[in-house]
């Protein structure tokens, strides 16, 4: 089946709105006709000796035990062990990207305290970020979300020229929806969008700048849902999504 190949990472604009709210006529015929491509910038990032050198020894730190009782973790059959810390702050911050890890994984031990506590357990989130946080803990609560997927959409219209990136609102809207159409349709305009923010100056270094953990959490979701994943990119490493099987 032929690919809607997006050459040249030019766009047109957005292919939907939130809750599947002005779909580009183009764009549906474009899915219809076979899955869309999004391509990502070819990557010669060099890493500094002195970056990878930091990094070995903070590593080297954390699987040290010292003084204090350790804690400890399973990994690949071994058990190492590290001081326990608690100085971190949990809130909101930290919140986000769990809930994206446990839904790329979907290890439902990982997903439930984090549904049970929400992102503002610690105080109140005062972030650009927090009606999304609210809407994808409403969401993944079971309870009626549109409001607040609402409040998200609004909210990253008001950041538009913050100068930073927002998080996936309106593709979170298309679950809040139930519309699998138009969530590939704003999948797709979500990864273009996280493509095009990084080619910015010198954003292209950021190591963010090679996946969305929220995209590529909310598309292993969606397979999970029992939804097809209509979209092909770099951006989604298709072992992952593989791994993503509905319930």
């Amino acid at each position: 089946m032929p690919h809607a190949l997006v050459t040249g990472f030019e766009t047109r604009g957005p292919r939907v709105a939130g809750f599947g709210r002005s779909r580009r006529p183009d764009a549906v015929d474009a899915l219809a006709a076979g899955p869309l491509t999004v391509e990502r910038p070819a990557s010669e990032r060099v890493v500094d000796a002195r970056v990878t050198t930091m990094y070995e020894n903070s590593l080297r730190k954390a699987l040290t035990a010292a003084q204090g009782e350790p804690a400890e973790a399973s990994v690949e059959g071994r058990t190492p062990s590290s001081p326990a810390d608690r100085g971190e702050v949990i809130g909101a911050g930290n919140w986000q990207p769990a809930v994206a890890f446990a839904l790329i994984t979907g290890a439902r031990e990982d997903l439930a305290p984090l549904v049970l506590t929400g992102p503002d357990r610690a105080g109140p989130d005062g972030s650009a970020f927090s009606a999304y946080c609210e809407a994808l803990h409403a969401y993944l609560k079971g309870v009626d979300a549109e409001g607040a997927a609402q409040r998200a959409l609004e909210q990253n219209e008001r950041a538009r020229d913050w100068g930073f990136a927002m998080p996936p609102a309106v593709l979170l809207s298309q679950l809040v929806e139930g519309d699998e159409e138009s969530f590939n349709l704003a999948l797709a305009d979500a990864l273009e969008a996280h493509r095009d923010y990084y080619q910015v100056a010198d954003r292209a270094n950021d190591p963010n700048a090679s996946i969305n953990l929220d995209i590529l959490a909310l598309a292993c979701h969606a397979r999970r849902r029992g939804w097809a994943i209509r979209v092909e990119s770099p951006y989604l490493p298709p072992d992952l999504l593989r791994a993503a099987e509905p319930f």
